[in-house]
């Protein structure tokens, strides 16, 4: 499998600048999810230095917790200061695809100064196509490097590759094909299928926005479960309001 080759060898590649910033060698973003699972099982191949972390957010499924406890006892567990609801409060709006502050907030300021590689791939979306598989950039003053060996890799592969190896997935994905925070603003429809499958999730959305609403915020909704039901319809905010006035859908077919 030449990807497979080639993946192993830009991680090892990059093994040298990792322990250049830590002892440990690499950063592994793992999620828990098949794609983290992949860069976990290619450190392994690889034979190099790292170490995996996953970065509790709150509005983690129950079973993918499970799943990371159960099945790797080694990645350590990164918990943020706020919980995504008080950083909802303390933002005062729900994260949307144009703001999607609880990603930078929750997961983006982890590995800083590290080497971290990532479980990223082109096929997930338009704009990850843009991405390359070494990236430099700076936040807060310090380094941030990313290796995204798997970029190339398609959803096929990954699959295959997870059986090649006999590494069990989540059991979330005999339902879904993603999983990930409840309540991503990048996917309405995966959020609308978690608040029906895990309504604590989606309760407390509502208690949080009921309290935006106690200090002015979306005032222009009926209520907080409107609000909830707003933002994960994926519509303009003034389009949804508009039908829901008029009780009418806009076709814009």
């Amino acid at each position: 499998m030449n990807k497979l080759l080639k993946s192993i060898q830009i991680i090892r590649k990059a093994e040298k600048l990792a322990l250049s910033y830590k002892d440990y060698g690499f950063h592994v973003a793992f999620s828990g999810g098949k794609d983290s699972q992949v860069i976990y099982e290619l450190c392994r191949l690889a034979d190099v230095k790292f170490k995996a972390f996953f970065y509790k957010t709150s509005v983690d499924p129950v079973e993918l917790l499970s799943f990371i406890r159960n099945n790797y006892a080694d990645v350590e567990w990164l918990r943020p200061e706020l919980t995504m609801y008080q950083l909802i409060l303390k933002k005062g709006m729900l994260p949307i695809r144009q703001a999607r502050f609880c990603c930078e907030y929750l997961k983006e300021r982890n590995g800083l100064n590290e080497v971290v590689i990532t479980g990223i791939t082109r096929a997930e979306s338009a704009k990850r196509k843009k991405r390359k598989g070494f990236e430099v950039s700076c936040m807060k003053g310090k380094d941030k490097i990313l290796i995204n060996p798997i970029l190339d890799w398609t959803l096929n592969d990954v699959f295959s590759f997870l059986k090649m190896r006999n590494i069990e997935i989540c059991s979330l994905y005999s339902n879904r094909s993603r999983i990930g925070c409840v309540g991503c603003p990048m996917s309405p429809k995966s959020m609308r299928q978690d608040f029906a499958c895990m309504p604590n999730f989606k309760k407390a959305y509502i208690n949080t926005v009921k309290k935006l609403i106690e200090k002015g915020k979306y005032s222009e909704f009926e209520s907080a479960e409107q609000v909830v039901e707003w933002w994960s319809s994926g519509k303009n905010r003034n389009t949804f309001l508009y039908e829901k006035k008029y009780q009418t859908v806009i076709d814009y077919t």
